[in-house]
């Protein structure tokens, strides 16, 4: 199905982007792991260390902490306005699961001497060919931890994103 993307399993709601060179019809969020070289990858993402969990299974879950965030009406992007302490538990729960992932950026840091997507990329750009097929072997579990921003033409469109999901997350109910 055109309207799942093949890398997280999360619905695409309305999503035009084809990122066809690197991975086809998918998420924004697969998108970004996907492409490194965005001209605002920086402000969209940070490395973070995460051996246990696939870029997919990071991404399925970070989707549904910025969905959680977006159903009550908060900004998803990272750094997140402070919580009252009565806030809903699904909220609370979201809000320290993100703070976890983003600690493991400094993690990526200490191992990989940045937790810039860009400066990943660049590094990437210079390395053998030898070395670049088993970049698998050398990054381990680097991943891309989106901030919950994507920007296209310079205007930050995920929240956008985030509402049309929701939208056919209730229709189709």
């Amino acid at each position: 199905m055109r309207d799942i993307c093949p890398h997280c399993g999360s619905r695409i709601a309305s999503w035009t982007e084809d990122f066809s060179e690197t991975c086809g019809a998918c998420c924004a969020l697969c998108g970004l792991s996907q492409n490194l070289d965005r001209p605002e990858i920086d402000r969209e993402a940070v490395l973070i260390w995460l051996p246990e969990f696939t870029q997919g299974a990071v991404n399925a879950l970070v989707r549904r902490v910025h969905s959680s965030f977006a159903r009550h009406g908060k900004a998803v992007s990272w750094p997140l306005d402070p919580l009252p302490a009565n806030s809903p538990e699904d909220l609370l729960a979201a809000s320290s699961a993100y703070a976890a992932l983003v600690e493991r950026s400094v993690i990526a840091k200490q191992r990989l001497g940045t937790s810039s997507p860009r400066d990943l990329a660049e590094a990437l750009s210079f390395i053998l060919p030898s070395s670049y097929a088993r970049r698998h072997e050398l990054l381990g579990g680097a991943r891309l931890l989106s901030l919950g921003r994507f920007f296209v033409d310079g205007r930050d469109i995920y929240p956008r994103l985030l509402v049309k999901e929701r939208l056919a997350s209730i229709l189709r109910s």
